[in-house]
């Protein structure tokens, strides 16, 4: 339900990006990453990466070279695959294979390792926190999201009220 939360929030973000002007979408907002643009291409290019780790043990690419997309069509194209793979992924997944410990290697080369189900609730939090950033970017445009809260989440998908 987490991951599902996860694309709701994300999506949620990306439709209000389409009222913004390109210009708006990549003006330097003071978030992490600058820009809306950048912050949202951060939080989809670790979604990758983080699914290249499980699957692999390491990343494909480094986070910040698979963060360099721009516009708001390939940064909603690499969502959508990104959400794909990421559905597919947990729904192959067992209690049993969620608490085994699983070794990676970062983008630096360095090695770690963790139950599964950490890292992918670190990866559905670090989307969190740059969403956060990229809501307060969009509010000060005159656009926000409203509220991206996971009770939110969980009364839009029930249809029940508050």
């Amino acid at each position: 339900a987490y991951y599902d939360y996860n694309e709701w929030a994300n999506n949620r973000l990306l439709s209000v990006c389409e009222k913004l002007t390109p210009e708006q979408f990549s003006q330097s907002q003071g978030v992490s990453w600058d820009s809306i643009e950048t912050n949202l291409a951060h939080i989809v290019a670790a979604q990758v990466n983080w699914l290249s780790r499980w699957r692999t043990g390491r990343n494909s690419r480094a986070t910040t070279e698979l963060q360099d997309i721009a516009g708001l069509g390939p940064v909603r194209r690499a969502f959508d695959e990104s959400h794909a793979a990421l559905r597919e992924f947990i729904a192959g997944l067992s209690d049993e294979r969620l608490a085994q410990p699983l070794g990676f290697t970062d983008s630096s080369g360095t090695a770690y390792e963790s139950a599964l189900w950490q890292l992918l609730l670190h990866v559905a939090n670090h989307g969190t926190y740059h969403r956060g950033e990229v809501a307060m970017a969009l509010s000060g445009l005159g656009n926000s999201p409203g509220d991206l809260d996971y009770r939110r989440f969980e009364v839009t998908r029930s249809g029940r009220r508050g």
